[in-house]
């Protein structure tokens, strides 16, 4: 639907959840279902929101597509404890060795992108650090070439024979003048490396130097001024990465002409992407690792493809800081918490607001938990293995652990997973083992393990997932989850009327009430009314939650919009089919006033349940304070503000109302002159004429 000028307000208000939004006439959505008023219980003063530890919000676990493999193991790697590593920078693997780049835990002399070399020998489970003249460099990158280990040291590159152990420098004498190369690749016909500048070398016939094959860097964009930091080889072509951006050329090309398509994911929640890993299939295309999934490149066409990960809404709650044992939280870190997590929603619905706009006219709608792919997180590592890709990510529960999975890109199907407890950093593989790389800095444990790789290998065909998710499947999914989850799930994948239905018996709690509520904006059901209504159900029902919170200043934006429709007599329950002993059947009817009353006054954008001042008419013929009210009306008439701030629309204000009003300090006192816990029509007549400002 087209929003009207006063939607497109409502909607801006959404977005913000207590933000400004801009003037617009009133107008009433048709669409609207007639829902009864909460009933109006005796109102309690509300508990203070300090003393309430927040849970967390939109609780949605992520949904598991791969079948794991436990019969997998991982096998620890230990340096000597004299000499303990805490990170990984490269693994390579020459057959019988494998080589390392790994960083000391005391070493404050090493820059942080580079290590010292080490060399593995699995046969007789050695491991000790290089000798000779590669000792006191430090190591950046590796890469393995038949028998040979290609090394990214400082001041150039190196080749170490893996068979004599002999070193042969490459650096200004022998042509490459970077001192700093990001990395080399070969392809069919040469074998490359990429300075830091942009410049592109190439080993000469006789692999004695590496001259200069093109000085012009790839084409500058102005929007990433990011250092190059991989080159890969794949068939006859050239890829270079920045952690944004993509270059892209045919190896025998005199210069980057060929610019691959730009890294955007179908989700701008994911956008922009970091990348972290890129690798050759061998056969002219890339597979491109990033925070937001795993995205192939195919250079004859310039195709590219994207796997994003999943989203999340959930917003973490807690108090956020450790506690010693014995120890209460602070009401001054529980108020902190609280508005943590009331911006972490606050978030989620303009991240919302962000994905439908996106969706407009898209043949496919993008939101925040419809899984595009299987792929379970953001990739880490890659490294191909005779067909396969081994790909590892990170864990979509514990963002400080990994799963490392077996994708056939063939079949485009998932082998299978298995869980790693590090956050993982380099790949590499041999006939028999996956070597892993992991930073453990901060565990003090051994960064460098391996897998054996016949358990996952094994696995027959007919058993692989393929990586498309079928609607079918999706389905069986979520209606496996909670009922709450359920309603997180449907809300969020743009199904109001299954949030309606999972919301529409028992007793909903806060978070499902701001949920049906939210149901009825402009990019659900567009039915302000109704959303009105619920979102007081949600204020007098939880006083002290934190959508109610949230709620109030929503109920502030919509009251000029309610206030000036006419009031309608709404059908008996059953006529309007609602269930019995539900909510809506047992509710009372709106009170309609005896006599028309007038329009009501402009309110202040984004007042908040929190101030400790009154909200002031927002027109510039507002009284003074104490003039004579019948020489100087108010400007507010004071029937109509008493029906915008009566929101259970008995005709009175309880001391909830009261507060959500004029703030969580205010009392009723003098001003309830009955005792009777509210303040009645002639005693908020007294109120107004003693406070014309308000």
């Amino acid at each position: 639907m087209t929003p009207t000028a006063p939607t497109a307000c409502l909607l801006a208000g959404l977005l913000a959840l207590g933000d400004a939004c801009a003037q617009g006439t009133p107008a009433a959505s048709s669409a609207a279902p007639a829902l009864d008023s909460p009933p109006a219980p005796k109102a309690q003063a509300p508990a203070r929101p300090a003393s309430r530890i927040p849970r967390d919000a939109f609780v949605l676990r992520p949904l598991e597509w791969i079948p794991g493999v436990p019969q997998a193991r991982v096998l620890p790697v230990a340096f000597p404890e004299t000499k303990p590593m805490g990170y990984i920078h490269a693994l390579a693997s020459t057959g019988e060795r494998l080589w390392i780049s790994a960083h000391p835990f005391a070493d404050t002399n090493l820059p942080p992108t580079a290590g010292r070399l080490w060399s593995y020998h699995p046969a007789s489970n050695q491991i000790g650090p290089a000798t000779g003249i590669l000792e006191g460099h430090a190591v950046s990158g590796l890469r393995a070439r038949s028998d040979d280990l290609w090394l990214m040291i400082d001041g150039g590159l190196a080749r170490l024979d893996g068979r004599t152990f002999a070193v042969d420098p490459f650096g200004a004498v022998q042509g490459l003048t970077s001192r700093n190369p990001v990395g080399v690749a070969e392809t069919r016909r040469a074998f490359h490396a990429l300075g830091d500048s942009g410049a592109l070398y190439r080993l000469s016939a006789d692999e004695r130097s590496f001259p200069r094959f093109d000085a012009s860097p790839p084409l500058l964009d102005a929007n990433d001024t990011s250092a190059w930091r991989f080159l890969a080889g794949s068939g006859e072509w050239l890829l270079a990465a920045t952690d944004r951006r993509l270059a892209l050329r045919p190896d025998d090309a005199v210069r980057w002409n060929a610019q691959a398509p730009a890294l955007r994911p179908r989700s701008p929640e994911l956008d922009p992407v970091r990348i972290l890993a890129v690798c050759g299939d061998g056969e002219g295309g890339f597979w491109i690792g990033s925070d937001a999934g795993l995205a192939f490149l195919q250079s004859s066409t310039g195709v590219l493809s994207f796997r994003e990960r999943p989203g999340g809404v959930t917003v973490p709650g807690g108090v956020g800081i450790p506690i010693a044992a014995g120890m209460q939280p602070t009401a001054a870190a529980i108020e902190a918490a609280r508005e943590r997590v009331s911006e972490g929603i606050r978030q989620r619905m303009r991240t919302r607001a962000r994905l439908a706009r996106a969706s407009a006219g898209a043949a496919e709608p993008v939101d925040a938990v419809t899984p595009a792919s299987r792929i379970p997180g953001g990739v880490r590592a890659l490294a191909m293995d005779r067909g396969f890709l081994w790909v590892a990510t990170a864990d979509p529960v514990f963002p400080l652990r990994s799963r490392i999975l077996l994708f056939h890109p063939g079949s485009q199907k998932w082998v299978g997973w298995l869980p790693f407890a590090f956050p993982v950093t380099a790949l590499a593989v041999d006939d028999r083992f996956l070597w892993i790389g992991a930073d453990t800095q901060y565990t003090r444990a051994t960064p460098l393990h391996a897998v054996e790789k016949s358990p996952l290998l094994s696995i027959p065909a007919s058993r692989w997932t393929p990586d498309r998710i079928e609607r079918d499947d999706l389905d069986a999914k979520v209606a496996a989850l909670p009922p709450s989850e359920q309603v997180v799930f449907a809300f969020f994948s743009g199904d109001t009327d299954r949030v309606l239905h999972l919301t529409a018996d028992g007793n909903p709690n806060d978070e499902q009430l701001f949920l049906r509520a939210m149901a009825h904006d402009p990019l659900g059901l567009g039915a302000p009314q109704a959303m009105a209504q619920h979102l007081r159900r949600l204020v007098l029902q939880h006083p002290d939650s934190l959508f109610a919170g949230l709620a109030a200043p929503l109920l502030e934006r919509m009251a000029p919009e309610a206030s000036a429709e006419a009031p309608t007599v709404r059908p008996a329950a059953a006529d309007r089919g609602a269930p019995a002993g539900s909510p809506e059947a047992s509710a009372p009817g709106p009170i309609a006033p005896s006599a028309p009353t007038a329009p009501a006054a402009t309110l202040p954008t984004g007042p908040s349940p929190e101030r400790t001042t009154p909200p002031r008419a927002a027109t510039a013929a507002a009284p003074m304070r104490g003039t004579n009210p019948a020489t100087n009306p108010p400007a507010t008439n004071p029937a109509a503000t008493l029906q915008r701030r009566d929101l259970n629309r008995d005709g009175r204000l309880n001391l909830v109302e009261w507060r959500l009003w004029l703030g969580p300090k205010a009392e009723l006192g003098a001003w309830d002159r009955n005792g009777d816990g509210e303040i009645d029509r002639t005693e908020f007549q007294a109120f107004a004429e003693a406070h014309p400002e308000r």
